[in-house]
Parts: C-alpha cells; sequence; structure tokens
C-alpha cells in the first residue's frame, strides 16, 4: 500500500473510533438519564409489566408500600384499574411525562375512580412525584361521579406538607359532565385542624381535562393547621373538550377568615385556551400572594369569565407583569378582576401593575368592597367594541389609579357607587393616565356608572390625564361627577 494512503486510512480509522466514542458517550449518558438512580427501586421488580395491557395497580402499590424512599418508573405505560395511596417520605421518578405514563383503566359504564387518592385523617409528607404522565379516559367514561369528587389524576384531600409534583403532565381527565378533571390538593372543608404547608407544583402540564381543568387547592374551614406556602409556576394549561361543567385552571381557595391560605406564589404559567374555561386563575381567602409573569391567551370564552379573579378576604398581593389576550371579537371576558361575592366583603392592599391586557370587555375591575388598591403603569387595549371599559371601580375606596395607557376602549375608565347596603366610592385618585383612540356611543372616557341615586362619592381626585385622538362626539368627564353632594 502506498504510505499516503496508509496514513490517509490510519487517521480515517482513528476519526471513525474517534466518532464512536463520542457518540457512545452521548448514548450512554442518554441513557443514564433514564435509569434509576443510587438507592432508588424499579417497580419492575415488584411485578408491574408497563405494557398498557396488564393490571399493574397490586404490583405498583406494592411497591409503594415496600419499595423504600425512591421508586423508578421505567419507560412504559401502567394501567391502573384502581386507585394507588401514596405514601409518606417517598419519591417517584420517571423517564419523563411521556415515557413513564400512569394510565386510567377502569371500566367506562362504572362511576370513574382517582388515579391516585388520599382522604379522611390521612396525612402526607415529604413526597415528590416527577416526570411522570397521568392519562384519563374521559372520552370514553359512560357513567359520571355522584358527588364529583372522583376522576381525578391526583385526589389528596388530606393534610399535607412538602408535596412537589414537578414536571408532570395530567391529560384525559374526568367524567364528561360536572365531576373530576386534574388535581386537587388539600384537606375537605370540613376537616378540622389540618394543615396544607409547602406545596411546589412546577413544569407540568394540564390538558383536556374535564370539570377540573388544571388545579384546585383548599385550605379546610376549621382554624387549627398551618395553611402556607403554594408555589405554582412554569405550568401549562389547556382548556376541556365537551364537558358541561368546567372550573378554573387554577383555583387557590382559602377555608375562610380563621382559616387563610397565606403565601402563595403563581408565575410563569402559560394558559392556551381554544376551548371555554370559567377562570384561568382565582383566588379566595389567600393572603401575601405574587401573581407574575403569567400569559393568558383566550381562543374561547365562557360568558362572564374572567382571566383572574380575586375574591373574598384576599390581602397584601400583587398582580405584576401578566400578559392576558383574548382572539374573540364577541368576548364577555374581564381580564383582572377584584370582587367580593359576599357582601359586606373586603379585599385589601393590592398592587396591579404592569400588565398587558387586550382584546377583553372588561380590563380591570376593582368592585365591591375593595379597599387599598393600586392600578398602575398597566398597558390596555381593545378595538373601540361597543361597552369595553377599560378599568372599572365601584363600591370601592382607598384606589390610586396612575400612569396607565388605555386605547380604543369605549369608556377608558368607569365609576360607580354600588347598588348594597353601605356601598359606596371614596378616596379615589385617577392621575397621570393616557387615553389613547377611547370613546364612542357618546361616552365619557371617564363614565359615571348609573342609575346613581343617593350618590355620594367623597375624596374623589381626577386630574393631569391626557386624552388622545378621543372618538369624535366622546366626553372626556361625565358631568355627573361635578353634581349634587359629596366631596371632589
Amino acid at each position: 500500500m502506498d504510505s499516503k494512503l496508509a496514513l490517509l486510512s490510519r487517521r480515517r480509522i482513528g476519526l471513525v473510533a474517534l466518532g464512536a466514542a463520542l457518540g457512545g458517550g452521548v448514548v450512554l449518558a442518554a441513557q443514564r438519564l433514564l435509569q434509576p438512580v443510587s438507592g432508588q427501586r424499579g417497580v419492575r421488580a415488584f411485578g408491574a409489566k408497563g405494557d398498557g395491557i396488564h393490571d399493574d395497580r397490586a404490583a405498583l402499590q406494592q411497591a409503594i408500600d415496600f419499595g423504600g424512599d425512591e421508586l423508578w418508573f421505567p419507560s412504559g405505560q401502567y394501567r391502573l384499574t384502581g386507585p394507588l395511596r401514596p405514601r409518606s417520605g417517598q419519591v417517584w421518578r420517571g423517564a419523563g411525562p411521556s415515557r413513564s405514563v400512569l394510565v386510567y383503566g377502569g371500566v367506562p359504564t362504572e362511576v370513574p375512580f382517582n388515579l391516585l387518592h388520599c382522604d379522611g385523617n390521612d396525612v402526607l409528607e415529604d413526597v415528590t412525584i416527577r416526570d411522570l404522565g397521568f392519562l384519563g379516559g374521559r372520552s370514553q367514561q359512560l357513567s359520571s361521579s355522584p358527588q364529583g369528587q372522583e376522576g381525578f389524576a391526583l385526589y389528596l384531600r388530606c393534610a399535607l406538607r412538602a408535596i412537589s409534583i414537578l414536571n408532570c403532565r395530567f391529560q384525559h381527565f374526568g367524567d364528561g359532565r360536572s365531576g373530576g378533571g386534574g388535581v386537587i390538593l388539600g384537606p375537605r372543608p370540613e376537616a378540622e385542624g389540618q394543615g396544607l404547608e409547602s406545596l411546589r407544583i412546577e413544569d407540568c402540564v394540564f390538558a383536556d381535562n374535564g370539570n377540573v381543568p388544571g388545579l384546585y387547592i383548599a385550605a379546610c374551614q376549621a382554624p387549627g393547621g398551618n395553611c402556607r406556602g403554594i408555589s405554582v409556576n412554569n405550568n401549562s394549561f389547556a382548556g376541556s373538550v365537551g364537558s358541561t361543567k368546567v372550573q378554573n385552571c387554577i383555583y387557590i381557595l382559602g377555608g375562610g377568615a380563621q382559616s387563610l391560605l397565606r403565601h402563595v406564589m403563581i408565575s410563569g404559567n402559560r394558559f392556551e385556551l381554544d376551548t371555554r374555561i370559567d377562570v384561568a386563575i382565582e383566588l379566595n381567602w389567600v393572603d401575601t400572594f405574587t401573581l407574575s409573569g403569567n400569559m393568558l391567551h383566550f381562543q374561547a370564552v365562557m360568558p362572564g369569565s374572567s382571566g383572574i379573579l380575586i375574591r373574598d378576604g384576599c390581602a397584601n398581593g400583587a398582580i405584576v407583569g401578566n400578559v392576558i389576550v383574548s382572539d374573540r371579537a364577541d368576548n364577555d371576558l374581564r381580564g383582572i378582576l377584584v370582587l367580593n361575592f359576599q357582601h359586606p366583603g373586603t379585599i385589601t392592599n393590592l398592587v396591579i401593575s404592569d400588565n398587558v391586557v387586550s382584546g377583553v370587555i372588561g380590563a380591570i375591575g376593582v368592585d365591591r368592597g375593595s379597599t387599598g388598591v393600586v392600578v398602575a403603569n398597566n398597558r390596555i387595549s381593545g378595538s373601540n367594541a361597543q361597552a369595553s371599559v377599560g378599568i372599572r371601580i365601584v363600591d370601592a375606596s382607598g384606589v390610586l389609579v396612575n400612569g396607565n395607557i388605555i386605547s380604543a376602549m369605549t369608556q377608558a375608565m368607569a365609576m360607580g357607587m354600588g347598588d348594597r347596603p353601605a356601598s359606596g366610592l371614596r378616596n379615589i385618585v385617577v392621575e397621570h393616565n393616557r387615553f389613547d383612540r377611547c370613546g364612542g356611543d357618546g361616552q365619557a372616557l371617564i363614565a359615571a356608572i348609573v342609575p346613581l341615586s343617593g350618590w355620594a362619592a367623597k375624596e374623589l381626585l381626577i386630574r393631569d390625564n391626557t386624552a388622545v385622538d378621543s372618538v369624535a362626539g366622546s366626553r372626556q368627564i361625565d358631568p355627573v361627577f361635578f353634581a349634587g353632594d359629596g366631596e371632589r
């Protein structure tokens, strides 16, 4: 052989060997990611097959009961014909939510069951569930849940502490009517002294779940348990196809004035809603919370629904840097709504700032007993749809509206007294806002909500606002604000 050819051949052999070594290393590294780490027990060792055909319920429950602190679910579909009961002090880990999947295997004509179930006086703590998929049978389910409490992926209605649900997928749960859904966490309302503490739900996907399309977290109504520390971050939510009842994607519910849920963070979540839901994010009886960086995209709207709803008893919260967009010209959607359903009720000390709200009929509403609210530096835009309102304030006190840019809304702002006993409008400051291309239908840019019999607004200050390119025939401020009694 020619010496140059021999040298070239040796170089080629060396390069091929090097490439094989590098490629093999990448493959081995990838395989290691899909294998149990030291100290984990694989569920196959307990007889689970993961073939999507055999019933793996008994084998998986045995693995949970006797498998040690960490359980490994290799790639496969683990069919279950009944619920699993999780155990405290355990980590469940799969090879990824599309690789390691727990599959609902119930009979369609029978009442559905919850894939993971914990109830009553149970206490569940120090549990991590990660990199697993949960697949329901909603489309085949023919029998409904009598009380609406069956048909969930995770139904953990007991005292909870230090629970983490990470990088999981929950899809096709619910009975298609009025029961079940994605994930429900926390004790029943009537439970006494059960706590709800340190929950993390991160990087998960919730898709096509009926009734509860996403995540429901609730504290018990009786005092005595610690209820604090909820983080819901970087998850993805979609609506529900064909369900007769649809609730909220994220619902955080304290137990009442005696059992507030404290320290809640909801950030970086994405909502792609091409089917109808009630509310994307709702809080009730929550103290000290932050909603930030969430993206809500509505392509379908339920009449009277909201993007973000802050309800009775909430306090000390920040709603900052969220984006709410609707593609529907005929929508009846509210963007951010602060509203007491009970009267008299209070929602106190909120900051609503730096949000973007576009294409909704009512962008931001502060209503019914809300007090100490700052609405600042938000960007609101519409299409001059009839009756659209940028910022609405009714029956509220101590509200500052400052530095907002409101574009193409029929009413840039609307204010009213309310129609309940002790309703009022007091200590309201509206300043340094910009109203761009607003007006229409003979409306005032800052409008009064009528009827206003008994109008008694006190300490209402409107100053230094700018209107640009208003729709012809629109007034700047409703003259009602300058008539009658009250301090203005």
